[in-house]
């Protein structure tokens, strides 16, 4: 997931994801299928009523949903997540990244969220402090307290 969605200006937010499962291979029944699966994510970020517009047509925090979906259209196993929240306000940065951590759950998935933010290190279920080029064990934690790492 990109810090700016990079969305294709002339496809709308149904076919941002339908291109991802495109050039991922899908071809006939596939793609009818990744249409239908587009949709349910598009549900699924909240943008149900979206599938049909354009970038410009809608808000920076409905660009970075449609660009978390995008990221999911292929059913991956990891999520890389580079500063989400950095072009949005305040409130649509709590509600991308309380998105990102259901998402993280409810697919089963492993997300690496990088951000300056840490505000919401709550949201996660382990923070890992990097200064200066260099990981800091000591802020290795998950949300319980519990070390989540180590650095040798």
């Amino acid at each position: 997931v990109f810090q700016q969605p990079n969305l294709l200006a002339s496809l709308t937010a149904r076919e941002q994801l339908v291109l991802a499962a495109h050039v991922a291979g899908a071809r006939g029944k596939e793609l009818a299928r990744a249409r239908a699966r587009a949709d349910e994510l598009l549900a699924q970020v909240g943008l149900e009523n979206c599938a049909d517009r354009r970038p410009h047509q809608l808000s920076g925090g409905q660009r970075q949903r449609v660009n978390i979906a995008r990221a999911l259209m292929n059913r991956p196993h990891l999520l890389l997540v580079d500063e989400p929240t950095a072009a949005l306000d305040h409130a649509r940065s709590h509600s991308v990244m309380e998105l990102l951590a259901d998402l993280t759950h409810t697919f089963g998935l492993a997300s690496l969220v990088v951000t300056h933010d840490t505000e919401f290190v709550p949201l996660a279920d382990a923070c890992v402090s990097m200064q200066d080029g260099h990981l800091d064990a000591e802020q290795a934690t998950t949300a319980s307290g519990r070390v989540a790492a180590t650095v040798a």
